[in-house]
């Protein structure tokens, strides 16, 4: 037997509000159910959807510039380029973000352009799929290269052996002379080669200025060698030494009125010594002359009282010497001179005949 409806209309046994839950469910529309039902996980999931939809959308479609370095790699060993070639391409690609950021990252390989084969005046074409490979991600989309291409240009190689000559600027030093065609260049000799109407113009090569006013000595130095301002053109070698002779000139010089000193004077004794000056005439090495000339190097003149006897008054045809630098001769005039040695208080008789 079943049950009648209870009180609120509902069927017998059910709580009254599963009972209006449930009429209000089989009440409401589908489409608001739709919509009510699940409300904020519904948002959510729409929210995630449109954000993947705009990262998509801006992750594709993206172009970059990326440069390529281009190098010469190969030509034929009779030629030489003598053209100009890009340094660089600049190339257009388009692809996906994540994909253009590793390409950007990774730095491109250069291109090695092989002209094997290329005569002069035909043209030399960049390949896109070489490119792709460079750049180290295949599917890249490349939009264009520039330049695409460039014209190659080519003159027949020649080479020859010309000498090197020192290249002297200034004089030497007052008092050194420098015999420049004694002047040793090791090589003496250097391997030019390059474009044919390049290497016609050179005969000869030059260093760089050598300032002869630096050097007082015997020298070996190193020099660059100046390499004509022609383009296409090349040398085995680029530096060379020069073995520099430098030879110290000879004179002579004459002081006059030079003062003679006495040393080692007996204590309690006068030494004097008649005459009291000389003129000294000087020769050997010019820069030692000229460093005694200006007061650089002192020479004296002296007469040492240990050398003679101290109880003698006068001594006569004395010869003094002469103190100067290693290498100078020295005369004097006159050559000897009286040397005497007297008590403080010498007597009248001893000063006004000395003997012979």
């Amino acid at each position: 037997m079943s049950k009648g409806p209870d009180k609120t209309g509902g069927p017998t046994g059910m709580p009254p509000r599963m009972r209006t839950t449930r009429m209000m469910a089989v009440r409401r529309p589908w489409y608001r159910r739709m919509y009510e039902d699940n409300r904020w996980l519904k948002l959510a999931s729409i929210a995630i959807a449109i954000a993947l939809f705009f990262v998509v959308r801006e992750d594709k479609g993206k172009e970059v510039d990326i440069e390529v370095p281009v190098v010469l790699s190969n030509i034929s060993d009779q030629e030489v380029f003598v053209g100009e070639m890009p340094k660089v391409l600049r190339v257009r690609v388009r692809d996906r973000w994540s994909r253009l950021a590793k390409a950007l990252e990774r730095k491109a390989k250069p291109y090695q352009v092989d002209l094997r084969g290329f005569s002069d005046q035909t043209v030399f074409v960049f390949d896109p799929q070489k490119i792709r490979l460079l750049l180290g991600v295949n599917r890249l989309s490349i939009q264009s290269v520039y330049p695409s291409e460039f014209v190659v240009r080519t003159e027949p190689k020649l080479e020859r052996v010309v000498p090197v000559y020192p290249n002297f600027k200034g004089d030497p030093r007052e008092g050194y002379e420098i015999p420049k065609n004694h002047v040793k260049v090791t090589p003496p000799h250097v391997r030019i080669w390059g474009a044919k109407s390049s290497v016609k113009q050179v005969s000869e090569l030059l260093t760089n200025p050598v300032d002869l006013h630096l050097l007082d000595k015997d020298s070996r130095i190193e020099v660059q060698i100046q390499k004509p301002a022609y383009s296409f053109l090349f040398l085995d070698d680029d530096r060379v030494k020069l073995d520099i002779p430098v030879k110290v000139k000879h004179g002579k010089i004459t002081l006059k009125k030079q003062e003679i000193g006495v040393k080692g004077c007996p204590a309690g004794m006068v030494c004097q010594v008649q005459p009291s000056m000389a003129t000294v005439t000087l020769s050997g090495p010019v820069p030692t002359l000229l460093k005694i000339q200006n007061n650089e190097v002192p020479v004296s003149l002296y007469v040492d009282a240990s050398d003679y006897d101290a109880t003698v008054v006068r001594h006569g045809a004395v010869r003094p010497a002469c103190d100067r630098p290693a290498g100078v001769e020295c005369k004097l005039k006159p050559r000897t001179l009286n040397f005497l040695i007297l008590n403080p208080e010498p007597q009248e008789a001893d000063i006004a005949d000395p003997g012979p």
